[in-house]
C-alpha cells in the first residue's frame, strides 16, 4: 500500500511539473530574445566550420515534440528527421557560408507563439521569409515557414 501511494505522489507530481511547464506564459520581450537566440544558432550551423556539437546546442532549445513545417518544401518534418538532416549536410560539407543567412527584420509576439520576418540575400536580392515560433515553456515547440 506504501509503494502505491507512494507512485501516486510520484505520478501527480510529474503530471502537475508537465502542466506547470506548459502553462508558462513567456512575455513579448522572452518571445523576442528566444528567437534572436534561435536565429543565430541556426545561423552559426551554416557557417563554415561548424560542428555537431551546434547542432546539438539548437536542439535543446525545442521541445521533445518539437515539429518543423514548411508545406513548400517537403512539409511537416518532426526534430528527429530535422535533427538527422542537419547532421548529414553538416557531415558532407554542405554548410559553408561565411556571413549569416538570415537576419531578423520584424516580429510581433502573441500568446507563446511569435510572428517572424527574416530576410537573406539570395542571389543578390533581398528575400523576406515569414515564420512562425511557437512555445512550450521557455523551448520552442513548433516552427511553420509561410515562404517560398
Amino acid at each position: 500500500m506504501k509503494i502505491a501511494y507512494a507512485l501516486l505522489i510520484l505520478l501527480s507530481s510529474f503530471f502537475s511539473s508537465v502542466k506547470a511547464i506548459e502553462s508558462v506564459s513567456l512575455t513579448p520581450s522572452e518571445l523576442k530574445k528566444a528567437v534572436n537566440l534561435i536565429n543565430g544558432l541556426q545561423n552559426k550551423i551554416l557557417m563554415s566550420g561548424s560542428q555537431i556539437s551546434d547542432v546539438d546546442t539548437l536542439f535543446s532549445h525545442y521541445t521533445e515534440d518539437f515539429v518543423y513545417i514548411h508545406e513548400v518544401y517537403g512539409g511537416t518534418y518532426t526534430r528527429q528527421h530535422l535533427y538527422s538532416n542537419y547532421v548529414k549536410f553538416l557531415k558532407a560539407g554542405d554548410y559553408q557560408r561565411k556571413d549569416d543567412r538570415y537576419k531578423v527584420t520584424a516580429m510581433i509576439a502573441g500568446h507563446n507563439a511569435i510572428s517572424v520576418e527574416r530576410q537573406e540575400i539570395y542571389e543578390g536580392e533581398i528575400v523576406k521569409h515569414l515564420s512562425v515560433f511557437e512555445f512550450k515553456g521557455h523551448k520552442v515547440s513548433k516552427i511553420i515557414e509561410y515562404w517560398k
